[in-house]
């Protein structure tokens, strides 16, 4: 047989072996997504997550307040659970992340209801609170997946 066709076949081959190889690992990433999609379930929960971050100097001044929702929000209907990060600056400040979850939007709504009002008639007022201590503090909502 003819070297040079010897090589135009082998090259032939080899072109069909990538295009059957790239083929299947097209099949198998498209299975594999399909596979995540079915092992996720998006539940009716939400979660409020906070990210807080407080300068050393309010820390106390935060956790008395903290405490105070905290224990009102766990006793309204619909809540699941609270959890609590948090992490040390290297100035002393703290890094909070906070996760109270609901059973679903609307429980979450009465209690944001329930909260300012509590909230109202202990006389604090938060917004005005977080900034004269210079506590920032991000919130979304999302909704709780169960793999």
């Amino acid at each position: 047989m003819n070297t040079n066709l010897m090589k135009q076949t082998l090259k032939i081959i080899m072109l069909m072996l990538l295009v059957m190889k790239t083929f299947g690992q097209h099949k198998n990433q498209f299975k594999m997504e399909q596979n995540n999609s079915e092992d996720r379930t998006v539940k009716e929960q939400v979660a409020v997550i906070d990210k807080i971050s407080i300068p050393k100097k309010a820390i106390a001044a935060y956790s008395e307040k903290s405490i105070f929702i905290r224990n009102t929000l766990r006793q309204q209907p619909g809540f699941v659970k609270y959890e609590i990060f948090q992490q040390t600056g290297d100035r002393g400040d703290l890094r909070v992340i906070t996760v109270a979850t609901w059973s679903d939007r609307q429980y979450m709504d009465n209690a944001r209801l329930v909260i300012r009002a509590e909230m109202q008639k202990a006389r604090i007022n938060m917004p005005a609170f977080l900034e004269q201590n210079g506590i920032t503090m991000e919130r979304d909502i999302y909704q709780v997946v169960v793999e």
